[in-house]
């Protein structure tokens, strides 16, 4: 049997905070009964960098990440707010903030959009690859980020996912998906 699509009925915005927004859905489902506390966060899209430089190293920024209370390893990443454009726009703000890698528009190639919490969240994450790239900038990081900058190898960085040093989902999947999308960059 094909799965059918809930009939999205009705929702209110509870959210604790506008920086973590929260929506109490009702739904009718296809067999006809009402669910009506199903809770959906509707926290914004995220752009990831996969960065590599002229001389073939991968860019991580190493910082604290409160929701699993870890120092995490991980790609230049942020989340659409209201000012940013577009996208790629956040990818190139978000690569210069975090690393101090300034990069044309034209170079960041969009390659793959993944979900990730998708029962109970609507994020998505679109993953960009930019190559050739140099510190040609410096760091403008927000309020309480400390990121440390770290280059890796693209054997070193096959090597931290397998031994756990790199364990967030999105950026061994930018990493595996990356490398299926252009082979030639990863030779």
């Amino acid at each position: 049997m094909t799965p059918k699509k809930w009939r999205l009925i009705s929702k209110k915005d509870v959210s604790p905070h506008s920086w973590f927004p929260i929506e109490m859905r009702t739904y009718r489902l296809p067999n006809g009964k009402i669910v009506d506390d199903f809770s959906v966060t509707t926290i914004g899209d995220v752009s990831m960098v996969v960065p590599i430089t002229k001389d073939k190293k991968v860019i991580l920024v190493n910082q604290f990440k409160p929701g699993v209370d870890e120092v995490v390893l991980e790609f230049p990443a942020g989340r659409i707010e209201p000012h940013h454009k577009d996208f790629v726009e956040l990818a190139q703000r978000e690569l210069e903030e975090e690393t101090g890698i300034k990069v044309e528009l034209n170079k960041l190639r969009h390659f793959a959009t993944l979900g990730g919490f998708v029962t109970k969240g609507s994020e998505r994450v679109l993953f960009y690859l930019a190559t050739d790239l140099e510190f040609n900038s410096k760091q403008h990081t927000d309020h309480g980020e400390e990121i440390e900058i770290i280059q890796l190898s693209f054997q070193e960085m096959d090597d931290y996912i397998f031994n756990g040093k790199i364990w967030t989902a999105q950026t061994i999947a930018g990493w595996e998906l990356a490398k299926k999308h252009f082979p030639h960059e990863f030779t």
